[in-house]
């Protein structure tokens, strides 16, 4: 089938007969074939990617879902509501990195996550305390006051940008609830191994650059993983040195580069064509040619233009050629020699 949406599917194709599990199990088994989806690349500069392995990536686990029929997912499972898409919400993503840094009092381990975050940087004299105000409360680390809007790091949603075949999987726990009779198993769905997520960010320089907070948050993402379930193994990413990181890093400006110099052009393209349109006809063909004169020349001497428009552009050519009086001298006797089509003004 083709690439429906997954949200809709899940959430209410699945039980538009209630609690039919014929018309359960067919929606599952519709879910589950939807294969490859692959995005273009965002025109983010501050990206990474990261691809998940088994056993897979489950995220909006909180989510209600579930009949009781046994070919139901049991657990919820979150999809972008627009595009039906696992994406992996921004929000999620910063609160995953937030409690990373060691801030609060609560967590366990707070001092030696704020070593981790110092080593990580290669700056052991850094206030961690600090950075986490700027980075995720958007507060100026040297006057305490709130950051305009544009000044803030920003955190987008992660979106799929390649597959290796099926997006979705199901998988099963099994909940020992008495040890003296067998586990009944709970269906449930994930994100297959081999699926590659984009993370975006909008990140500003401030105690640490723009650079550095990306590949923190990406070593920080390579080492704990995102999502459910992770002390056991989900949410988990192919490892990435340092060395392919700054290879990707730089393909991906160049990409970044290349698509900004198109769109400049483009635009410059844009403007010269609507400045051409409010041109005279002749000053609108003169500025389109100019740039090859010679050829210029030799198309009024055969004549390929009006025959209204010979004498006026014969005359931006020869208003054009006495900027410099030894090119115009030059082009005088080369035109009068040849018998040019341009003599009669160039005597």
């Amino acid at each position: 089938m083709g690439n429906a949406n997954m949200g809709w599917l899940f959430y209410k194709k699945m039980y538009a007969k209630g609690d039919d599990a014929t018309h359960i199990e067919a929606t599952m088994n519709d879910l589950l074939k939807i294969n490859e989806i692959e995005e273009e690349m965002l025109d983010v500069y501050h990206t990474f990617n990261l691809e998940t392995i088994y056993p897979g990536l489950l995220i909006g686990s909180g989510y209600p879902h579930g009949l009781g029929v046994d070919s139901d997912a049991k657990i919820g499972f979150y999809f972008d509501h627009t595009t039906g898409l696992p994406t992996i919400p921004g929000s999620s993503i910063k609160g995953t990195l937030r409690s990373l840094f060691g801030c609060n009092q609560k967590e366990h381990y707070p001092e030696a996550k704020k070593e981790f975050i110092r080593g990580l940087l290669g700056k052991p004299e850094i206030d961690v305390d600090a950075l986490v105000a700027e980075i995720f409360e958007g507060v100026d680390p040297k006057t305490a006051k709130p950051l305009g809007i544009y000044q803030r790091d920003r955190f987008l949603e992660a979106r799929i940008v390649k597959t290796s075949g099926r997006l979705l999987r199901d998988d099963y726990i099994t909940p020992h609830k008495e040890p003296l009779k067998n586990p009944v198993p709970i269906r449930f769905i994930k994100v297959s191994p081999g699926v590659e997520y984009q993370f975006s960010f909008i990140l500003n320089d401030g105690m640490i650059t723009a650079d550095e907070k990306l590949k923190l948050f990406f070593q920080l993402l390579q080492f704990h993983g995102i999502g459910a379930k992770s002390n056991v193994g989900y949410g988990q990413f192919a490892r990435v040195d340092e060395a392919q990181f700054d290879r990707a890093q730089k393909k991906k400006q160049d990409a970044l580069n290349e698509m900004a110099e198109k769109r400049r052009a483009e635009a410059a393209k844009a403007a010269r064509e609507e400045e051409l349109k409010n041109l005279p006809p002749e000053m609108a063909i003169f500025e389109t040619e100019k740039e090859d004169m010679p050829a210029l020349i030799k198309k009024l001497n055969n004549k390929e233009f009006d025959a209204d428009m010979i004498i006026p552009l014969a005359k931006l050519v020869k208003a054009e050629l006495q900027k410099n009086p030894n090119t115009w001298e030059k082009a005088k006797k080369k035109a009068l020699d040849r018998k040019l089509v341009i003599e009669e003004i160039l005597k």
